[in-house]
């Protein structure tokens, strides 16, 4: 269904750009590669996220090599943006606990030194490494989650 979504919706070519799609898992990067360098010029900067997606793989490794594999093909002054659910709080590990036990796909909550480490070799744009309404809040009043994000620029 995302797929004939995005099918009709995603491939165009206008003024502003080119929009794809590809139809390939996180846990193969260089196929997402090499797809993508079909659009984007690798020799210029550009924006690798990850968005909440990363505590579907349970092992801390493999989402390291995913998002090293990944940056590692990108050019100085590339970005990193990766933000995902924390163990921050014994109610949303309950949660997540739960979620599983019920059937649900279980989903890995980091700690905010496992996330810390995704950004290896990487320069943090402030605020760095905060709950994801705290990045840059629109509101004075903004509070934070159970999820921390941050964005960080290749050197």
């Amino acid at each position: 269904m995302v797929l004939v979504h995005a099918r009709a919706l995603l491939a165009s070519t206008t003024v502003q750009g080119v929009t794809t799609y590809v139809p390939a898992d996180y846990h193969d990067p260089e196929t997402i590669l090499a797809e993508a360098a079909r659009t984007l010029d690798f020799g210029q900067p550009i924006a690798v996220m990850f968005m909440g997606v990363l505590g579907y793989e349970p092992d801390l490794e493999v989402v390291r090599s995913i998002v090293g594999r990944t940056m590692d093909a990108t050019a100085s002054g590339s970005h990193l943006v990766l933000w995902d659910g924390t163990n921050t709080s014994p109610e949303v590990v309950s949660g997540a606990q739960r979620l599983a036990e019920n059937g649900g796909v279980p989903y890995i909550l980091r700690s905010l030194e496992d996330l810390a480490g995704c950004f290896a070799g990487l320069a943090m744009v402030e605020p760095g490494l905060v709950p994801i309404p705290l990045w840059r809040p629109d509101e004075a009043d903004a509070r934070g989650i159970d999820a921390y994000g941050a964005v960080a620029r290749k050197p």
